[in-house]
């Protein structure tokens, strides 16, 4: 009866202790998520994003191919808030993102930039598709129907792009010049009329 006694209170350790690492495991992967997220949208965040950027901008060098970069940011959307309340701009940051991140491909990365902007790092595009796929995600993207508390929007959005080619003399770029690049057309798309999509050389920073 002893033995029996130690067998069972052995096995009722060894499930505590099991039970004990899986709770740790999974508040160190919570943490990880919370630490690499945005927390309203849930994609990732600054940091997140720019990591991402860096990463992809060595796995290009290496594999000398085309890195596309783009911001996309919400049209309007102080009037979002303005008009509708901060709860229903929320809302649409939140409809947004999740069409954001079901319009690119499991291996490209989308995070929340900074507001209503998201930067998005896009691969193993061909140099002639890059503008029909801009085109393609900026329709994607827009004309979004959002509710929140009774009222009802639409969203549209401007997308400032540029292609990071390292067998050109784009092998030089830093993530700093692809960025201020990426501003200079997504300013360019605010300018023109909102609703589209503005391509800019790597390394076109003059307005």
């Amino acid at each position: 009866l002893r033995e029996r006694h130690l067998r069972i209170k052995s096995r009722e350790l060894k499930r505590l202790v099991l039970e004990r690492t899986q709770e740790l495991e999974d508040s160190r992967a919570q943490l990880r998520v919370q630490a690499n997220h945005d927390g309203l949208t849930g994609m990732l965040n600054r940091t997140a994003i720019l990591r991402a950027l860096t990463t992809e901008m060595e796995r290009a060098q290496r594999e000398q191919r085309n890195l596309v970069i783009a911001l996309a940011d919400i049209d309007f959307f102080k009037h979002v808030n303005d008009t509708h309340g901060h709860l229903a701009g929320d809302e649409a940051l939140r409809v947004f993102a999740a069409a954001v991140a079901k319009a690119i491909r499991p291996y490209d990365h989308a995070g929340r930039y900074g507001g209503e902007e998201f930067l998005l790092v896009l691969s193993q595009i061909p140099g002639e598709a890059v503008e029909e796929r801009l085109n393609s995600l900026q329709r994607s993207i827009s004309n979004l129907q959002v509710e929140s508390a009774g009222s009802q929007f639409q969203l549209n959005c401007s997308i400032g792009a540029t292609v990071f080619n390292p067998s050109n003399s784009d092998g030089a770029a830093t993530v700093e010049s692809l960025l201020t690049t990426t501003d200079k057309a997504l300013y360019m798309a605010k300018a023109e009329g909102r609703n589209r999509v503005v391509l800019r050389p790597s390394g076109s920073h003059s307005a």
